[in-house]
């Protein structure tokens, strides 16, 4: 990747700090050479930019395991293959093109606690009350696209079409209701359900 370091180690540090623009500054570094890289493997531009847009996502929700990362782009790198296998694999089972790797794709899921809340929670009549309270905290904006993504099973590149958004306003607005649920589920656990009844 022909990438500068000292812009990635800046921007990096931002990141494992909490900052948002160091997550949207790394998103612009590496966004080309990814995209790149993700179409010489799979020659499907849609999959490739969903598993960008997961990337960066799993790399905020992990952002305070990231401070020990040494070499930024190879670790970069490591994470997108993993989540470009996973999301082809994902592709593969939705076109019935393929039945491998089920159990791997399940684990794939379970990585993701936010997003587990929000598909769970149809099923979950607790997690389901709290989570539209939760809801209620966001935009009108954020919801459609919310619901959009996690209830709906929309990929980025749909969401655009249906909203008029770009996709990288459609990944800032998702990424920032997610935001404000894992802050108000993170509340529940510390406060437990007083926030609900303030709410």
């Amino acid at each position: 990747m022909g990438i500068n370091s000292v812009q990635v180690k800046k921007n990096w540090g931002l990141l494992v700090q909490g900052d948002e623009q160091g997550l949207y500054a790394c998103f612009n570094i590496f966004y080309d050479d990814l995209y790149r890289f993700g179409v010489s493997m799979y020659k499907n531009p849609e999959l490739v930019k969903e598993s960008i847009n997961n990337l960066f996502l799993e790399l905020w929700r992990i952002q305070e395991k990231l401070s020990g990362v040494q070499n930024v782009q190879q670790y970069v790198l490591t994470i997108y293959k993993r989540i470009l296998y996973k999301t082809y694999q994902q592709y593969s089972r939705d076109t019935f093109t393929t039945t491998l790797e089920e159990a791997e794709i399940e684990a794939a899921a379970a990585e993701q606690p936010y997003e587990n809340i929000l598909i769970a929670s149809q099923q979950d009549e607790i997690t389901k009350k709290r989570l539209q309270k939760a809801l209620n905290r966001l935009s009108p904006r954020q919801i459609e696209i919310v619901k959009l993504r996690y209830f709906d099973q929309v990929s980025f590149c749909e969401i655009s079409e249906r909203t008029g958004l770009t996709e990288r306003t459609v990944y800032n607005t998702l990424h920032n209701a997610i935001k404000i649920l894992r802050d108000i589920f993170i509340l529940t656990i510390v406060f437990g359900s007083q926030i609900w009844d303030a709410g």
